[in-house]
């Protein structure tokens, strides 16, 4: 009977160990102290299945309760988290802006400088340019009233010159009538 008690208490549903319970009850009614003792097991037993489907049940539960506890906390921390990365994000955008637009005050600034500057050397080339260009008219000017100076010498030495050659030509032609007709 042992053997069949603890076949039966492994894995059986309670109501399925009593019916089988109950057919070994009804085989042997002769002997009403075995009846009495299966009962007595058969109760304790059912009682153990209770206390185990109680446990179970309260285990279960607990495992919720920390389940939905963590989740919680997992939850908490996932949102304070994500609060301190956009807050982070936030903070690093605000510098970013602000030395994007310190940089670019900086650029602007130092390109109005350096644009004042040329405009600054500009001027003064020009400044230059036109003084450099005014004593240029001059010298040319200068220049020019020489050229004209030498101009008008060069025409009157050529007119020099013209009258010595054509003085020349003319005595040395005297001459040659000369030899030629007064000569014999």
């Amino acid at each position: 009977m042992s053997g069949l008690l603890s076949s039966a208490h492994l894995d059986v549903s309670p109501g399925l160990y009593s019916r089988h319970l109950g057919s070994v009850i009804n085989m042997s009614d002769s002997n009403q102290e075995i009846k009495d003792l299966i009962l007595a097991l058969d109760k304790k037993l059912d009682g153990f299945d209770r206390k185990f489907e109680n446990q179970i049940t309260e285990l279960k539960n607990e495992v919720r309760l920390v389940k939905t506890e963590l989740q919680a906390e997992i939850g908490l921390a996932r949102t304070e988290l994500e609060a301190k990365i956009d807050l982070t994000r936030n903070e690093l955008e605000a510098k970013i802006n602000l030395t994007r637009n310190e940089l670019e005050a900086k650029i602007d600034l130092s390109r109005k400088e350096l644009e004042a500057k040329i405009d600054l050397s500009r001027t003064e080339l020009e400044a230059k340019i036109s003084l450099a260009q005014t004593g240029l008219e001059g010298k040319i000017a200068e220049l020019s009233g020489k050229m004209d100076g030498y101009g008008k010498r060069l025409e009157q030495q050529e007119f020099v010159s013209r009258g010595a050659i054509v003085a020349l030509v003319v005595g040395v032609v005297s001459g040659f009538i000369k030899y030629l007709f007064f000569s014999s």
